[in-house]
């Protein structure tokens, strides 16, 4: 049956698949986070990825009083999951689509994307928590799928050590928030990154949305491929070095 899986959804783009039994693995999932607090009779967690390049794109209205988004990449993506979702229905098993926050405040998903594809051997946590694939690194979009039918799982990739002698995202955080000390992804601050973030779309009016640094010069897979060309987020790498600098000194 994997090999229908993997048939189904490469057609769309995806360029990796993995199951995991949520029977085993997800130690690190948060209270309430696990596969089973979404479907309780899950018996599979299939994960995909497509690769997403360097850009994070997007379309804007400003039409309206306030920002209507429209993220084609995730849209399509989005509807990928579904239209997979209906061909394990076809075959007559429960599917459930993985979406949505548990804590949006906090940014804590219902089901963590990364873990499920670490637990599905797509790709292992890199340093700043990010999820990083052999083939592309962490440039690639994630989605998942649970469902009752019963796949042969995956193993995660326990070979695969890319931060193991890399330090590029430790020197590059323009706020420290990774410790090297410390494994993937432990040794990394979320809250500091996630209020750094928030300073950023505060002081530039949401012109610049995130920073970059260890999402776009993370050395791991091909960097150079594109996909869209639409409009996209500006991050930091997108000002020059003295706006970068200004900036920067503004938020400490």
């Amino acid at each position: 049956m994997k090999d229908e899986l993997e048939e189904f959804l490469t057609k769309f783009g995806v360029f990796k698949v993995g199951v995991a039994n949520p029977e085993n693995g997800f130690g690190m999932a948060k209270e309430g986070c696990h596969p089973r607090d979404v479907m309780k009779n899950c018996n599979s967690v299939i994960a995909f990825a497509f690769h997403t390049g360097l850009d994070y794109y997007t379309i804007l209205d400003y039409s309206q009083k306030r920002d209507v988004e429209s993220r084609v990449l995730s849209i399509y993506c989005d509807w990928v999951s579904y239209q997979f979702a209906n061909f394990l229905k076809d075959k007559g098993y429960n599917a459930v689509v993985s979406h949505g926050f548990r804590d949006e405040k906090e940014k804590i998903a219902r089901l963590s994307f990364k873990l499920a594809a670490y637990e599905t051997g797509l790709g292992v946590f890199g340093r700043p928590s990010i999820l990083i694939t052999p083939e592309y690194g962490p440039r690639v979009n994630l989605r998942v799928v649970l469902t009752d039918a019963s796949i042969q799982p995956d193993e995660p990739l326990k070979s695969f050590n890319p931060c193991q002698e890399c330090d590029t995202c430790v020197r590059l955080c323009p706020i420290n928030a990774i410790n090297k000390e410390l494994p993937p992804p432990r040794g990394f601050n979320r809250s500091l990154c996630l209020q750094f973030i928030d300073k950023i779309r505060e002081k530039t009016n949401r012109r610049i949305r995130y920073c970059g640094y260890c999402y776009n010069h993370c050395p791991v897979g091909k960097i150079s491929k594109k996909t869209f060309r639409l409009s996209r987020w500006k991050t930091l790498l997108d000002l020059s070095e003295q706006e970068k600098k200004r900036l920067l000194q503004s938020l400490t």
